[in-house]
């Protein structure tokens, strides 16, 4: 029986993501991989839908925490049949995250780190999955960490688990190319 549960408490290290399923935990602080090319989402449109005036982009390299409000106003709206369309200018990565997460916080330095280095050219965001369930269930987030790569020509990229230094680099360089 022992074997078991140290079996499968490795695994789930090893997977390097953790189950969301929108119950926050009791004790959760209330202070604030796999890539594919599309997400399946058949509502999910080819972005020739019309032009709409976005917000200012903070280029200044620090990753910035959204809302699920702030979510809609500088991503994309959940909500709009004509599907999901990024309203930014710079490519942007999402980290969706959560603090009592480990994997999730085991790569917020090398996010960190990846918005200096990508200053200007890249934004990341954060949002924590248990204020923004809406948004969460409108992209299908089932695990965390799960980063979602937004730019204005084509869908929007899923990346599920925490990657490595390495795996984020890789995986940055092929986005903005």
């Amino acid at each position: 029986m022992n074997r078991i549960i140290l079996f499968l408490s490795a695994t789930l290290l090893l997977l390097g993501a953790c189950q969301w399923n929108g119950n926050r935990p009791k004790d959760a602080d209330e202070n604030i991989t796999e890539t594919t090319e599309n997400t399946g989402n058949p509502y999910v449109s080819d972005n020739q839908a019309e032009e709409t005036p976005a917000l200012e982009e903070d280029l200044s390299g620090n990753v910035i925490a959204l809302s699920a409000d702030d979510f809609v106003k500088r991503i994309t709206d959940i909500d709009n049949p004509q599907g999901f369309r990024y309203k930014g200018h710079t490519p942007c990565v999402v980290d969706f995250y959560a603090d009592w997460c480990r994997p999730c916080m085991s790569i917020k330095p090398m996010m960190e780190k990846m918005a200096k280095k990508y200053k200007g050219q890249l934004i990341i965001y954060k949002i924590n999955v248990d204020r923004a369930q809406d948004v969460c269930a409108a992209f299908g987030i089932q695990n965390i960490p799960t980063l979602l790569f937004f730019n204005t020509t084509d869908q929007p990229r899923k990346m599920v688990g925490a990657p490595s230094e390495t795996e984020m680099e890789n995986a940055i360089r092929d986005f903005l190319n």
